[in-house]
């Protein structure tokens, strides 16, 4: 058998954090972020204690890579469109349109940080740098109901947020919840063609 090549290496070391942290988010999802042990979590990825300790610190540094890979993904997501030449109502159809679609295909990530939102402490490092880049989405947000011609923009920007939160929360929480027809909803309300 020839030795693995560094690329071999890799995939191997993005499968075992891949599995990592989708242990962790199960468990601090269904268990709680505080209840939820770093033993109970390689046990659940089928990785030893001391693997999950090369790649993670401990629980804290492995809950900051789950959050931050979020946060980078929402990141990315609003910088390409609102570089795109899109119209910015389009631009608000095509945020509402991924943000259903992040949390349908991620529910476990969005279960984990509706349940943070309440565990303050479980976040503290993190929480400024969070502050920071969920202030410069409200300005963004902003910005396009600003460029969308809203008589108040600011307070359009807070309600399309809090609308979006709670109907999330609601998907979470409800069985057969009616998903598409509150998108569809929430596009008429907003978008005025």
């Amino acid at each position: 058998m020839s030795p693995r090549t560094k690329e071999q290496f890799e995939e191997i070391r993005q499968k075992s954090m891949q599995a990592i942290k989708e242990a962790a988010l199960e468990l601090f999802a269904h268990r709680g972020y505080f209840s939820t042990s770093i033993s109970q979590i390689a046990k659940e990825a089928g990785v030893s204690k001391g693997l999950l300790y090369n790649y993670f610190e401990n629980k804290e540094a492995l809950l900051e890579y789950i959050i931050m890979e979020v946060v980078n993904m929402g990141e990315e997501m609003m910088t390409a469109l609102f570089k795109s030449q899109a119209s910015p109502a389009e631009k608000l159809r095509e945020m509402t349109e991924f943000s259903f679609e992040l949390v349908q295909d991620n529910i476990h990530y969005w279960k984990l940080l509706t349940s943070l939102a309440f565990q303050t402490d479980a976040l503290e490092g993190l929480m400024p740098m969070l502050k920071q880049k969920q202030q410069a989405a409200m300005d963004a947000m902003t910005q396009l109901f600003d460029e969308m011609g809203c008589e108040r923009p600011e307070e359009e920007a807070f309600l399309y947020g809090a609308v979006m939160d709670g109907v999330m929360l609601h998907f979470m929480q409800m069985n057969n919840y009616p998903v598409e027809k509150m998108k569809a909803y929430i596009l008429n309300k907003f978008i005025k063609d």
